[in-house]
Parts: C-alpha cells; structure tokens; sequence
C-alpha cells in the first residue's frame, strides 16, 4: 500500500497539542491522549493454510477491533484505516497510516462506541455516537463538531453513511428495564425481543440539518442502513434471534413511505441476518439458513425484490462481497474459526480456507465481521487469538519470494 504522507500525522499530533503547549501564556495542559501518535506494532507472517501474508496491524494488550462490519473504515486515496481500541482505558477511535503502521488517536472519551462509527473517505471524517450525541471528528485536524443529539430515554444504534459523506442513518431504541443481562453475549436478546421497545428509524444531513424520524415501531429495530449512494433509501432490520424474527429485512424511503420488506420469510423457521449493502447500492447481501438446508449466502435486490442464494461449503457467522459481489469472504464459527474465502461461478459458490484466525467470538466487538478493502487486495478482520482482540489484514496475493 501506498503512503499516507507521514506529515500528515506529524502535523495532526502539532494541531492536538494542548493549548498551554502552544502558546505557555495559557492554562495548564490537559491529560487528553487526542492527537497522541503511537509507533508501529505490526507483525506479519504466512499463512500456512493458503500461503498468503497474513498483517497483523495491533499487538497491545488491549482489545482493538475494526469497525463494524455495515461500517467502512477505509480511507483508499489516504491508504488510511480508522479502527477502535480500548488502549486509552475506554473505546476510542484511531487513524492508521497503512504504510508506516503508524497511527494517531482522534478521541477521547469515556462514552464512544467505537465499533459503531463509520467514515466517509470523501469528507475525511469519521462520525459516531458519544453517549447520545452524534459526533464528526476530522480524520487531519482532529476537529470535532456535534451532529445531532437523540433524545432522552433512547439509545443509538451503529451509524451509517452515504459515500459522498452528505446523510447518516441510525435507529434508536427505548430504554427499557432488562433484567438478564450479563456479561454473557447475547444474554439479554430473548427479554428484549419478547418486550418490543420503542423503536424508530432515523436521518439526516451531516451538516447537522433535516433530521426527522423515519419510521417508528413497537418492535426492536437495529442494523439501519443507509443506501451508500441513495439517500432515500434506507434499510432497516428486525432484530432478535434469527430464528424468532418473522420478517428480518425491510426497505423504507427517507419519507418514511413505501415501507416494504425485503427477501419474504415464507418459513417460520428461516434464519436470515447480518445484511449489508453492496458497493453499488442495488443489491443486499445476507447470511440465511432455511431448515433442512445447508448455510447459504444470500443476494437480494432492494429495486425488484428478485433474491437469489447460494450454499456455502463451510458455516460462517458473516459473510461479505468484494466490490464486484462475485468473491464473498467468512469468517467461520466457533467449531472451524476460519477465514473462508468463496468464488462465484455459474451459480454455485466454490471456498477454501485462508487462515485459521482462531477468534473465540465471545464478545461481540472479537467477532471477526471480515470484509474487503476497497481495492479488493486485502481482507479485514478482527481475532482475538491471543486472548485480547487484534484488527488483521491478509493480502491476497502470494507473497512474492
């Protein structure tokens, strides 16, 4: 990967530094890490099951974790990549210089879902939610502006952007006595599906204009998604066991008309989740399992609502398209913990294993959620194979010798 000028972070960590440490005249240094510039932690080493270079770009003991997989975290003009990290105490979001590995934190708060934000390469901004505030935070500057705010009583769900960085979508959801959470994942999602919170379907304008509810239900809403290059088309899901869930995927206009679902669950039975958007804002991936049948990938079409699926050779927890949406990468399960790389061909999907990553998907923000980079060179992941979570890239192309 090329360069992301090496100046840029010098020149990113000077504009951070504490105003007393510009001009000595002023009041005394904050304990901000915002703007800290951390060296390079990378490793990398050859995959034995594929023979591909394998990078790991964070070794600290903390848990670091990519974006969520509905958000992008690649800036392709930079060779940048925003991920978060705990290494600060609390998730807060880094920029990484592909080339150098170094990389500058444009954060610092206690209140931040890291794994929640999202960037947009063209305002070189990342946005994201800090408690009930929506946030921007310039990916050079380091400037942070308020967005929007939610309103009280509610919670945010991860964002979603547009590529030309104009709207973001979000769903927001009642707060509601839950009385089985742990620290188990997944413990509180039977309760929460049964008691059908408050829920709404929300957008707007990045510029901090137009923000207006959607849609609202009494039902449990997540994974708003917006159409990365049509603003007025917004996907949304019903969320809770893809089991229990009778219909999973929905498709509404930003007016809040024309409220349709989207690949009909016909079976009660039918498991279908972690939807995303294809790089051309027409079609829809998606993990479905009907029973009696194998794993599938599935690819749907939000303008015809024509869907078409397709059996994977092994079980993964997610799937996602490269920009051609003719290679899909997994990323396995807990029984096989690989990254599955699949090819599309004549109807029928051929796969072979990457790298055996190892992740226990026990917390969230471990699950790997792989995903291509924009040029389709790499792949991203999380794994915490080593005991805490680590953000990964493997090149796929032999490395040369």
């Amino acid at each position: 990967m090329k360069t992301l000028a090496l100046a840029v972070l010098i020149a990113v960590s000077t504009l951070a530094l504490p105003a007393s440490e510009q001009n000595p005249t002023l009041s005394a240094p904050t304990t901000s890490l915002k703007g800290k510039v951390y060296p390079d932690e990378h490793k990398t080493f050859v995959a034995p099951e594929s023979g591909l270079e394998v990078i790991q770009l964070t070794t600290s003991p903390a848990d670091d974790a990519h974006l969520y997989f509905t958000g992008d975290g690649f800036v392709p003009d930079e060779h940048g990549l925003v991920f978060t990290s705990k290494r600060s105490g609390s998730w807060n979001l880094f920029y990484m210089n592909l080339e150098t590995f170094q990389f500058v934190q444009l954060t610092d708060s206690k209140k931040i879902s890291g794994t929640g934000a999202v960037v947009s390469p063209v305002t070189k901004e990342a946005y994201y939610h800090d408690g009930s505030v929506i946030k921007a935070v310039d990916l050079h500057t380091l400037a942070e502006r308020t967005i929007t705010t939610v309103p009280a009583g509610y919670s945010v769900s991860s964002l979603s952007v547009t590529i030309s960085g104009n709207n973001l979508a979000y769903s927001i959801q009642e707060n509601i006595p839950i009385t089985t959470k742990t620290d188990k994942i997944y413990s509180d999602m039977a309760e929460r599906f049964q008691k059908r919170p408050w829920c709404a379907v929300v957008t707007g304008r990045t510029d901090g204009t137009g923000w207006h509810e959607v849609i609202r239900k009494k039902k449990w809403i997540s994974h708003t998604l917006i159409d990365p290059l049509n603003e007025n088309i917004i996907l949304y899901c019903h969320e809770g066991s893809w089991r229990e869930v009778e219909q999973r995927m929905w498709v509404v206009d930003s007016g809040g008309r024309d409220n349709h679902l989207l690949r009909p669950e016909e079976k009660p039975a039918v498991e279908i989740g972690h939807e995303y958007w294809f790089r051309d804002g027409i079609h829809v991936g998606y993990q479905v399992h009907v029973p009696d049948e194998p794993k599938s990938i599935g690819v749907a079409d939000v303008i015809d609502g024509s869907y078409l699926e397709y059996a994977t050779p092994y079980s993964d927890s997610h799937t996602q398209a490269n920009s051609r949406g003719d290679v899909f990468v997994g990323d396995g399960s807990e029984k096989e913990p690989y990254i599955n790389l699949y090819k599309l061909a004549d109807g029928k999907l051929t796969g072979r294993h990457l790298w055996k990553h190892e992740g226990s998907f026990a917390q969230q923000y471990w699950h790997p959620h792989p995903r291509f980079s924009p040029d389709d060179k790499y792949v991203l992941f999380t794994s915490n194979r080593g005991g805490d979570g680590n953000v990964y890239l493997i090149k796929l192309e032999e490395p040369k010798k």
